[in-house]
């Protein structure tokens, strides 16, 4: 395995690490509903998947369109190269479970503010009766 392929690897954990990292931090700000910095944020998130996709087509341009990165590393015999492929499987794993934690959490938020509002500001449209008595919109 080249040397390039084992720095893209490690940064690649490394990039994966820092985004998990941002991810629970979206979810304590979610949480204590502090929406200002909810934008910074979102806007770290975006910057560090650039840089990782940037890693992986610099990954992609090396290896080639074809070649899987299991089949990689398990052709490969360092052992660092291997804990590292697992703990970037381990941050993908957790990754998505935090992401759809987040973004269940937006969703409920999103639901309850827009039921508030109609609470609040309730349609202006005059309801007309209709043939069999009851109130159409």
């Amino acid at each position: 395995m080249s040397p390039e392929l084992k720095i893209i690897i490690y940064e690649e954990k490394n990039i994966l690490k820092k985004l998990l990292e941002l991810l629970d931090e979206q979810y304590e700000l979610l949480i204590n509903k502090e929406v200002i910095k909810l934008d910074k944020i979102a806007a770290e998130i975006d910057l560090v998947a650039k840089e990782l996709a940037t890693l992986e087509i610099k990954r992609r341009s090396i290896t080639g369109n074809e070649a899987s990165m299991r089949n990689l590393i398990e052709s490969c015999d360092d052992e660092n190269i291997i804990k590292a492929y697992e703990d970037i499987k381990y941050y993908l794993n957790m990754l998505e479970v935090q992401k759809e934690a987040n973004n269940n959490l937006i969703k409920q938020k999103l639901l309850f503010t827009k039921k508030m509002i109609n609470f609040i500001k309730p349609s202006k449209s005059i309801g007309t009766y209709n043939s069999l008595g009851q109130v159409g919109k």
